[in-house]
């Protein structure tokens, strides 16, 4: 019995000491485990949190996505829009950004102080990508821009006097108030039409004429500070083009059916509000063989008889009627009026509007050329 009873403590004693010791180990491999003399065990620490990724959505899709830790509001610091950017190092940190590869389409840097920075992509062959950006009211004085592509973006009323934007792209970007005191503008491009020129047009065709004419006055802002900067530059080829997109903002403006719109169009279907010259050559042939056709049906007089289309002449009669028709036209239009060709019957009411359109025509190349060569 004494044997049996021993055998009994010891087998209870091993199953307390087992049930001990596998306490004693979970409570060690749990979080804050304490040992006997109080101590706190961290035996297993507890994990990092986890960091999401920026959740911004590039507009041209997922190949631009944004690699940078999120914050709370989902976006990295340079997405994030509600993210000041007053910091007095934020020059540095975006050019520490852009040579880590970080992801410049979309960023909101608004109202930052970003004068001298520097975002030239020194040994690539392109610049930096800084599409659907947004520097409103940003200081970029004296920044460094070559070749950095703004296409779809903003620089509303951010300063960039001397600031070189040489061979930069701002394609559908909006201009607005930019300033551009000495600033370098050579060989920039703006794509055909502005950002506010291509909504103007939306809004005119949906019937929205309030609208319309806003942004068609914003466009007109815009070529000017553009034709003004270039001017400064001394880059006058382009000055003329932005005079000329000036203008026609400006004849967008007027009254669909105005007197004074129909003047506009004129002047600028006639020599490109006087920088195409090339305009003035097209509509003086245009106008040469068109009144040649007229005569050519209504019909001209030489040695007295009448020189016109017939029916019953052969092709190459007619040919040749038509030749004489044409070296009439010509003699008309530059007023030469050698005599040998008499105008008949309502071909000479033609005659005489083709006679003062073409004098003042040829006074008109005179100075579009003139002012095209001299500068």
């Amino acid at each position: 019995m004494s044997n049996r009873s021993e055998a009994a403590q010891e087998k209870g004693a091993a199953i307390v000491s087992d049930s001990t010791s596998s306490k004693t180990q979970d409570s060690l491999e749990s979080p804050g485990a304490i040992s006997s003399d109080n101590v706190p065990l961290n035996i297993s620490e507890n994990p990092e949190p986890h960091h999401h990724t920026c959740q911004y959505l590039d507009p041209d899709g997922k190949t631009h996505a944004c690699s940078g830790a999120a914050g709370e509001s989902g976006f990295c610091f340079w997405h994030d829009e509600n993210q000041p950017k007053d910091q007095e190092d934020i020059k540095e940190q975006l050019e520490a950004y852009a040579k880590q590869g970080g992801q410049l389409r979309g960023i909101i840097v608004k109202r930052a102080d970003l004068k001298d920075v520097n975002l030239v992509r020194h040994g690539s062959g392109g610049g930096y990508d800084l599409s659907y950006a947004n520097f409103y009211r940003s200081n970029m004085t004296n920044a460094h821009l070559f070749n950095a592509k703004f296409d779809n973006g903003s620089l509303m009323k951010a300063d960039l006097h001397d600031a070189n934007i040489h061979c930069a792209s701002f394609i559908n970007c909006n201009l607005l108030g930019v300033k551009l005191t000495d600033t370098k503008i050579d060989n920039i491009k703006i794509g055909t039409l502005l950002q506010q020129e291509s909504e103007g047009r939306v809004a005119e065709r949906k019937g929205d004429s309030e609208k319309a004419l806003d942004l068609y006055e914003q466009s007109e802002e815009i070529y000017r500070d553009l034709r003004k900067a270039s001017e400064a530059q001394g880059i006058f080829t382009m000055a003329g083009y932005f005079l000329q997109k000036e203008l026609t903002m400006r004849r967008f403006q007027m009254p669909m059916f105005s007197t004074q719109r129909a003047m506009s169009k004129t002047v600028d279907l006639f020599c490109g509000y006087g920088e195409s010259p090339i305009r003035v050559i097209f509509f003086s042939l245009a106008l040469i063989l068109w009144c040649a056709i007229i005569y050519f049906y209504m019909g001209i007089q030489f040695a007295g008889e009448t020189v016109a289309y017939s029916a019953q002449q052969t092709f190459a009669d007619n040919f040749w009627a038509f030749s004489d028709c044409l070296y009439y036209s010509v003699v008309t239009f530059t007023t030469l009026g050698y005599g040998d060709f008499i105008p008949i019957g309502m071909s000479r009411l033609i005659a005489a509007t083709e006679a003062f359109t073409g004098s003042f025509t040829i006074a008109l190349f005179v100075v579009v050329f003139v002012k095209k060569m001299t500068r």
